[in-house]
C-alpha cells in the first residue's frame, strides 16, 4: 500500500482544484497539495517517492493541455503511480488527458487511473455553469474511493485512455486580454488571481496583453463585472460554444 497521497493543480478558476480535491479525499491520507497555478512565483521542482501516490490536475484549453504549465508539469517527478486529471468546459478534453499521461510518463510515473471533469468554461458563464457541481464532486470523491480499493486490491492493470497521438495541432495564438471597465473600482482581486502576472499590481488597467493565457480568472473573480474584452476576437468561439455545447456531459473516469 501507498504512504498517502500528493496531488498538484493548475487550476485559475478553481475547478480544476475543486476536482483534484475532491478526488484525494476519497482516496485518503492526504501528505501535500501543490497549487502550481501561479507560474510567475513558481520555480520548484518536485520529487515524490514510490510510496507516494501522485494527482495531477489540468485545465483543458483547447483540447490540450495549458502550454504555460508545460515546464512546470516536466518537473513534477516521480517513480510511483499517479493518477492524471483534466477538466474541460462541456466541450471536448480531445487529446488533453493523454498529452497529460504522455508527460507524466516521462517523468518516472506510472499510471494507476486517470480521468476527465467538467467545469464552467472559462469563456462563457453559459456553458457548463456552476460546475463541478455537488453530482460532479460526489462522482470525483467515489473515484478516489474506487482508486484506494484497486490498490488495496493490489490490481496494477494500465487503463486505456480517450485521446489521440499525435495530439491535435495547438490554437493559433491571439493577442487580446480583459481589460477594466467603467464598472471596476480598483479592488485589486484580479491581479490575485492573475496566474502568469500580466495584470501590473499597482493599476489593474495596465495589462500585458502577450502575457494573458485568456483564462478569464479576472473576469470571474470580479463582483462588480468589472472587466471585459473588447472587440473580443473569440466571440465566435463563444457563440458556437453556447449554440452547440449547453447539453450537460458527464465526468468519465479509466481505472
Amino acid at each position: 500500500m501507498i504512504k498517502g497521497v500528493n496531488y498538484y493543480y493548475f487550476s485559475p478558476t478553481n475547478t480544476t482544484k475543486k476536482i483534484v480535491e475532491e478526488i484525494a479525499k476519497g482516496i485518503g491520507n492526504i501528505l501535500k497539495c501543490e497549487n502550481i497555478t501561479f507560474i510567475k512565483d513558481n520555480r520548484e521542482k518536485y520529487d515524490n517517492s514510490e510510496e507516494v501516490l501522485v494527482i495531477v490536475g489540468v485545465p483543458v484549453y483547447g483540447g490540450r493541455v495549458p502550454k504555460i504549465i508545460l515546464n512546470t508539469l516536466k518537473g513534477i517527478k516521480g517513480k510511483g503511480y499517479v493518477i492524471p486529471v483534466v477538466v474541460y468546459g462541456n466541450r471536448a478534453y480531445e487529446d488533453a488527458l493523454v498529452e497529460l499521461e504522455d508527460i507524466l510518463l516521462a517523468s518516472g510515473f506510472k499510471i494507476l487511473a486517470g480521468g476527465a471533469f467538467i467545469g464552467e468554461h472559462s469563456y462563457s458563464k453559459k456553458v457548463g455553469t456552476n460546475r463541478p457541481d455537488e453530482k460532479d464532486l460526489s462522482i470525483a470523491y467515489s473515484f478516489g474511493k474506487e482508486i484506494r480499493k484497486k490498490l488495496e486490491n493490489k490490481d496494477i492493470s494500465t487503463p486505456i485512455f480517450s485521446g489521440n497521438r499525435p495530439y491535435k495541432a495547438d490554437m493559433p495564438i491571439r493577442i487580446f486580454a480583459p481589460i477594466p471597465n467603467e464598472k471596476c473600482n480598483m479592488c485589486m482581486k484580479c491581479w490575485k488571481v492573475c496566474p502568469v502576472g500580466a495584470i501590473d499590481c499597482n493599476d489593474p488597467r495596465n495589462v500585458n496583453l502577450e502575457k494573458c493565457i485568456h483564462c478569464y480568472a479576472c473576469v470571474k473573480v470580479c463582483n462588480f463585472n468589472g472587466r471585459e474584452v473588447i472587440n473580443n476576437p473569440v466571440q465566435p468561439i463563444i457563440e458556437m460554444l453556447e449554440s452547440k455545447c449547453l447539453i450537460r456531459k458527464e465526468p468519465e473516469i479509466f481505472i
